[in-house]
């Protein structure tokens, strides 16, 4: 049985939002592969090439914090062309797996055709939606730690997205706040921002 030598992936990165395309060597020597964020170092995933096994791919939810494993035999890398990788536990979309212009192809293709809809919106769409995804994610992880609660002391926020921004809304007193989330700078800076939007919070 012939099969390609690589086997490409995208995954989005949990912590700066990129979607990074790497090749994998299948037939390298190493049994374990760690993927690493180009932009800003983080562990995105880790590949293990096993003789009976296969291809084993484990990577954590950005949305749940779940640890998920994808894993494809010799056998069905060979007839891989393309397909997506979605969290097993709430089918949150993870990445995309199979050869490197076909995966390639469709993120140009998406970013297209969101360029197209919605001109004014500019690039880096998928980045953008990540960071957004991930922003909301740890808003709502300081709301069950208790560490989340409006000026008037009411621990009752909701919390949404509205364009680039995570919107909060207080359930006690209605007052609403945005929180900017387009950037790896505001996710770094998430705590900071939230204490300030609440500042400037306006009621609905």
């Amino acid at each position: 049985m012939l099969i390609d030598t690589l086997c490409s992936v995208a995954l989005y990165c949990q912590r700066c939002g990129k979607v990074q395309l790497r090749d994998v060597p299948l037939f390298s020597g190493q049994e374990c592969l760690e993927l690493t964020c180009s932009a800003c170092g983080a562990r995105m995933a880790e590949v293990s090439l096993k003789p009976r096994r296969g291809f084993l791919l484990k990577t954590q939810c950005g949305a749940c914090g779940e640890l998920t494993q994808v894993q494809y035999s010799w056998q069905q890398l060979k007839k891989l062309h393309f397909e997506k990788l979605y969290c097993q536990h709430d089918h949150f979309e993870l990445g995309y797996i199979g050869r490197w212009q076909d995966i390639a192809e469709f993120l140009d293709f998406n970013e297209a055709e969101y360029d197209s809809l919605h001109p004014e919106g500019g690039d880096r769409f998928l980045e953008r939606q990540q960071i957004l995804l991930e922003a909301l994610t740890r808003v709502h992880e300081l709301a069950s730690s208790g560490e989340l609660s409006c000026p008037c002391g009411s621990q009752d926020v909701m919390a949404g997205i509205m364009d680039g921004n995570i919107v909060l809304g207080c359930g006690a007193c209605g007052g609403s706040c945005l929180v900017p989330a387009e950037t790896a700078e505001d996710l770094v800076r998430l705590p900071e921002r939230l204490a300030s939007a609440w500042q400037r919070r306006f009621t609905l």
